[in-house]
């Protein structure tokens, strides 16, 4: 395709009129979320020993031990933050869930390499410390929205007995208008602050690394969203079952890239759903 084109495919603001009006209410709902469920929240617990190495928590009340869901943001790789990403919280607590917001440095202070280590690290550290929060280290399901659902898949291909573990221990995935293949960012916008080279971008694709064996994974993105973020989700997915993995995808109509987790607080909703099957099963 041309560069205009390619630049539009991968820009998923290109789908929507004003992409504040999605990122105000991300603050708001989690703002909201804070303030609701103040005496359950945890915020800045420490993964790492970077600014951004940390995350929030909210507890439900009780001994436990509860299952715990880690969501890692989007922004590609620059943008955002765990402090916009509450929007789950209450439908996690009212299932009696301990819900994790995970944050991470920001391109271009780090390297995309950096990024996807931190990332690792921080699941690795709430697999390791569950136990101090009334968490269940055998009940953790993950998912991330866009730059996230690339950092999920990045985890889902760690090598897990370099951190002590015999394989995958997670209990399930979900990844939301992810990015697999990052080659055709390369000659993008996105990559002005990323500054990747094909090797790079070869390097840090979850395509071109899928595990041998991992938790269930479910994959998704929003009816209004470009071909190639469509496109990207069913070869991930396509490549995953050539692998023999455990992975489906889920049909969100209606949405665009970025209301698509808000889903994540209606708790009747086939996103939300799709996560609590995950932890039930």
């Amino acid at each position: 395709m041309d560069h205009e084109t390619l630049e539009r495919e991968y820009s998923p603001s290109s789908c929507v009129d004003d992409i504040m009006v999605y990122i105000k209410q991300y603050i708001d709902v989690s703002a909201e979320a804070r303030k609701t469920f103040a005496n359950q929240f945890k915020p800045d617990i420490k993964y790492g020993p970077e600014e951004r190495s940390s995350m929030d928590m909210f507890i439900p009340d009780g001994d436990g031990p509860f299952p715990i869901h880690i969501f890692i943001h989007g922004g590609y790789w620059q943008e955002l933050s765990k402090n916009e990403s509450h929007f789950g919280v209450e439908n996690f607590l009212g299932h009696n869930v301990v819900y994790v917001a995970l944050d991470y440095t920001l391109a271009p202070e780090a390297t995309l390499y950096e990024i996807v280590d931190q990332a690792r690290r921080g699941v690795v550290s709430v697999l390791k410390n569950a136990h101090k929060f009334n968490g269940d280290a055998q009940n953790i399901t993950i998912s991330g929205s866009s730059a996230g659902g690339h950092l999920v898949a990045e985890v889902l291909s760690m090598d897990w007995q370099q951190y002590g573990f015999d394989k995958c221990p997670l209990k399930g995935a979900l990844t939301i208008s992810g990015v697999f293949d990052l080659e055709p960012l390369v000659k993008t916008y996105v990559n002005d602050p990323l500054k990747l080279t094909v090797e790079d971008a070869k390097a840090l694709s979850p395509l071109y690394h899928i595990p041998s064996e991992s938790c269930p994974l479910v994959v998704t993105y929003g009816e209004n969203e470009t071909d190639e973020f469509k496109r990207q989700t069913h070869e991930y997915m396509d490549a995953c079952l050539r692998a023999g993995l455990s992975c489906r995808y889920i049909d969100m109509p209606s949405v665009n890239h970025f209301n698509i987790v808000l889903d994540l607080g209606k708790k009747d909703n086939p996103l939300f759903q799709t996560v609590l099957h995950q932890i039930e099963a």
